[in-house]
């Protein structure tokens, strides 16, 4: 794992979106407290998972919800928390044919209305639809807000199935063989597609523009900003999990499949032997691009002149108390997200955080 070159990428990207480490929230007893409940009484039966596998999870998927949900309501944050920590279970679970039995019925049963027979899946659903309760009469924020969560469940049973061909695949006597057939039946845009199909991108970006039940803000302020937004939360998700994933030894990712589709189609301006593409310079692309969308987002919700109006510092302009409220809870998003990856145990980024916070 070349650390250094890493380390580059994830600092100039961070210095060229203007990256801000808020320290550390207080403790919210309001949040984790219920949610810690939660996670053991309630959450725990449903699974297999023993009390230190359901505390690395409380940490992971309360931690993510309170970092980047820093406006929210504690009941929408305790949602998004609740819905976190079963996904990652559903994800864990699915080599388990009795799971995967109940998954794969999962999204009939919801469009006949019938009750999950699996305990875990029943619990998700239910609160699916408390989710669906917090966005009232705003039916197009609801469907970004929940449809993804039905959508997941297929994300996970469509990987597994791909995943088995590609295990299928890497036993092949032929390896050579092997290897260019999954690099010719690879299309440019399936790694983007299988990652928007797995990454709940919708859902959390609806949960940007809804800090609590009672607040409207109007689709037509944000809704432009909806597609760079689910790109953003997508792959600044799988930038900051190379890391970790590349110790492991995983290649079934964003980066390593977006390499292979770059590499099938014949391009030789990449840095390794003879421009052979790497995953590397995916990297760096991917670093670019997020930029570009930071950039996007930015400008079109105009948070710097947000900022500054909400600091005093503009006089009379066209921006009002809406404009403000969606940028700031875009920019609690924008650095909370970032600060809870080089804060959570699971992505070995302790060194990163102490390179990029230093002056912060």
């Amino acid at each position: 794992m070349a650390t250094e070159e890493f380390t580059r990428c994830i600092q100039r990207l961070f210095k060229e979106i203007g990256f801000r480490h808020e320290p550390f929230p207080a403790y919210e007893a309001q949040y984790w407290e219920p949610f810690h409940h939660w996670m053991l009484e309630v959450l725990g039966p449903t699974s297999s998972w023993n009390a230190k596998q359901l505390a690395e999870l409380e940490h992971a998927s309360g931690g993510v919800i309170e970092r980047s949900y820093p406006c929210a309501s504690t009941q929408l944050k305790l949602l998004f928390a609740k819905l976190t920590a079963i996904a990652i279970i559903i994800d864990d679970s699915i080599e388990d044919e009795a799971v995967h039995q109940h998954l794969v019925q999962f999204s009939d049963r919801l469009y006949r209305g019938e009750t999950q027979q699996n305990g875990l899946l029943a619990l998700y659903h239910q609160n699916m639809k408390e989710l669906s309760a917090m966005y009232g009469q705003d039916s197009v924020l609801r469907g970004l807000a929940t449809v993804p969560w039905i959508n997941y469940i297929d994300a996970c049973l469509m990987e597994k199935q791909l995943f088995n061909m590609e295990r299928e695949r890497s036993q092949d006597q032929d390896v050579t063989l092997t290897r260019r057939t999954q690099e010719e039946s690879l299309s440019s845009k399936f790694p983007h597609y299988l990652r928007s199909k797995s990454g709940i991108a919708e859902a959390y970006a609806a949960g940007v523009f809804k800090a609590d039940k009672e607040q409207y803000l109007p689709l037509t302020k944000y809704i432009k900003v909806i597609p760079d937004l689910t790109f953003y939360i997508e792959v600044i998700n799988d930038v900051l999990s190379f890391y970790k994933e590349e110790i492991a030894g995983e290649t079934y990712n964003l980066i390593h499949l977006r390499t292979r589709s770059i590499s099938s189609s014949g391009s030789r301006s990449g840095t390794g032997a003879d421009g052979t593409w790497t995953p590397y310079d995916t990297l760096r692309m991917l670093c670019d691009e997020l930029g570009e969308a930071t950039r996007r987002i930015d400008g079109l919700l105009r948070l710097e002149e947000c900022e500054r109006k909400s600091r005093g510092e503009m006089g009379l302009s066209d921006i009002d108390e809406i404009d403000v409220a969606i940028a700031m809870q875009w920019r609690g998003w924008r650095d909370g997200y970032i600060s809870w990856h080089l804060e959570c145990r699971r992505y070995k980024l302790e060194f990163l955080k102490a390179i990029v916070t230093v002056g912060h």
